[in-house]
């Protein structure tokens, strides 16, 4: 199976704190990218702030009700917010048993898709693929073999279950971590130039599409 985790977190502590604006950011792209993604991927919501009711609840594929998983990540502080978003996603993958063999694609809740090309082209290799990546430098806008976008990508369960979250709270950023982690590893990748996402970065709410 092909799931796809978008990843929330509505009440950040690091980088610009807004929450009128990062709902209205919430809103609108999640909308947006569910209008993308094809009926045989399944989609998952995870906002990490714990069990209660909001505006994430209200989403639909397919007239189906999107799951969302709450999770207590939030409470941690960590050098970068990439390993809550690890944890998150690591938390998403034991409660609803996702199969080693499955593949996820993970989206920034924030993070407006624009088109279905990457959802078909996973579809297309699901089987001969585990990695979907586009290596690219955001602050350079120039392709970087050593670092990623970690915004929008795809990567089969078992190498997300090997990949420590306390290895991305370090220094280095977790998009240059997590590009030697999938360099290094024995993984059949196929890397990506064109995404088809309009990415909101949260220090600064710079729009860039990738």
């Amino acid at each position: 199976m092909i799931y796809l985790i978008i990843t929330t977190s509505i009440h950040n502590k690091v980088c610009k704190q807004d929450y009128h604006k990062r709902r209205e950011q919430y809103l609108t792209a999640i909308s947006e990218t569910l209008t993308y993604l094809p009926k045989e991927i399944t989609p998952i919501i995870v906002e990490n702030n714990g069990q209660r009711e909001t505006y994430l609840d209200y989403f639909h594929h397919f007239s189906t009700p999107v799951n969302v998983i709450y999770t207590q990540n939030n409470v941690e502080t960590y050098k970068n917010k990439g390993v809550n978003e690890l944890l998150d996603i690591k938390e998403v993958i034991q409660q609803l048993d996702i199969q080693n063999t499955d593949m996820i694609i993970k989206v920034t809740g924030r993070y407006r898709v624009t088109s279905s090309a990457f959802f078909e082209e996973v579809i297309k290799h699901e089987y001969c693929t585990d990695a979907f990546i586009k290596f690219f430098n955001a602050d350079t806008m120039e392709f970087c073999a050593s670092d990623c976008v970690l915004g929008f990508y795809a990567l089969r369960t078992v190498f997300f279950k090997m990949l420590s979250p306390l290895s991305f709270n370090h220094d280095t950023s977790p998009e240059c971590k997590f590009a030697k982690y999938i360099r290094f590893s024995t993984l059949r990748l196929k890397e990506i130039n064109h995404l088809g996402v309009e990415c909101i970065f949260a220090n600064d709410f710079r729009v860039v599409e990738l």
